[in-house]
């Protein structure tokens, strides 16, 4: 769990997660800098299964990086947690028994959520998965709400090798882009927990027009282009010369936002990327407002 500026909910939020941790499970908290009262609530629960890490404020991303680092060496499964949220009472148990047929390789595990307001009362779900989880998808879309995943040892080693980490902007979208190129993500469809939804969410989870005026608004505020560009071109310098011959030939026929030809090829080409037809219409609306505005594919200086 990370966690910055949290002391509202970060009680009730633990308290979910330790009532159903299993024997010999542990909450690896970091807190990124904080200047209200998180560290001494979580302290004040008097709970020896949490450990407490002090940093210096890195930025949710980075943070869950340098946790993801810090994983104790005996841990099988590694679970993500948001401060302000509500785990439902099967979500760890669901979790490892889905990751446990897939121990051999790297594999990551995801859920839909309920969405709530302040109070926990409901909102509606998130969004099913209607075309599923795939590398082409991972390219261009994040489908993995990063409070809901899981991981196992052999997908952590993969997602550690994150070169520039200042070129990622959502690490539970690297996640899904490095483990879809070489292991299994198991989408689940069935909700496993509460998300709060309130000012400080960074993209909308929810439903209908509010969550593309949303997500429209974030990524037209945080130029989304030049954050998928950016995760796409540090993912091929680390992770480029393992990847199978087709993958690859996606990557550099497709998304080398330095060529001509493959932006010519993602924008004219009917192939679909994305979990909805509006947002693959999205996708290339998005990069032809760039082209256009002379802002280029990538940011300055990559």
């Amino acid at each position: 769990m990370s966690t910055y500026q949290g002391e509202a909910f970060v009680v009730e939020q633990m308290r979910s997660i330790l009532h159903q941790l299993p024997p010999g499970g542990r909450v690896l908290v970091r807190d990124d800098g904080s200047t209200d009262r998180t560290v001494e609530r979580i302290e004040g629960m008097g709970d020896p299964r949490i450990s407490i890490i002090r940093g210096p404020n890195l930025g949710f991303a980075r943070s869950f990086f340098a946790l993801l680092a810090a994983a104790p060496a005996d841990a099988d499964v590694l679970m993500l947690s948001d401060q302000d949220d509500v785990w439902l009472s099967h979500k760890i148990e669901r979790a490892c028994t889905q990751l446990a047929g897939q121990a051999q390789g790297p594999a990551l595990y995801c859920s839909r959520v309920v969405m709530v307001d302040g109070t926990l009362r409901p909102l509606g779900h998130s969004l099913p998965f209607p075309r599923g989880p795939s590398f082409a998808n991972a390219l261009t879309e994040n489908i993995v709400t990063g409070c809901t995943i899981a991981i196992n040892r052999a997908a952590l080693a993969l997602v550690l090798r994150h070169g520039d980490p200042k070129r990622i902007y959502f690490h539970d979208w690297w996640m899904y882009l490095v483990v879809s190129a070489f292991g299994e993500i198991i989408a689940d469809n069935e909700a496993t927990m509460l998300y709060r939804q309130h000012g400080a969410n960074v993209v909308g989870r929810g439903a209908g027009i509010r969550r593309y005026l949303v997500n429209l608004g974030f990524m037209i505020r945080k130029n989304w282009v030049h954050i998928m560009f950016n995760q796409i071109d540090n993912f091929r310098e680390v992770h480029g010369a393992a990847l199978t011959s087709d993958k690859m030939a996606l990557l550099q026929g497709t998304f080398d936002a330095r060529s001509p030809r493959a932006m010519a090829r993602l924008l004219l080409t009917p192939m679909r990327y994305r979990q909805t037809l509006t947002d693959d219409f999205l996708l290339r609306f998005l990069v032809v407002a760039e082209l256009l505005a002379g802002r280029g594919l990538l940011p300055r200086g990559t």
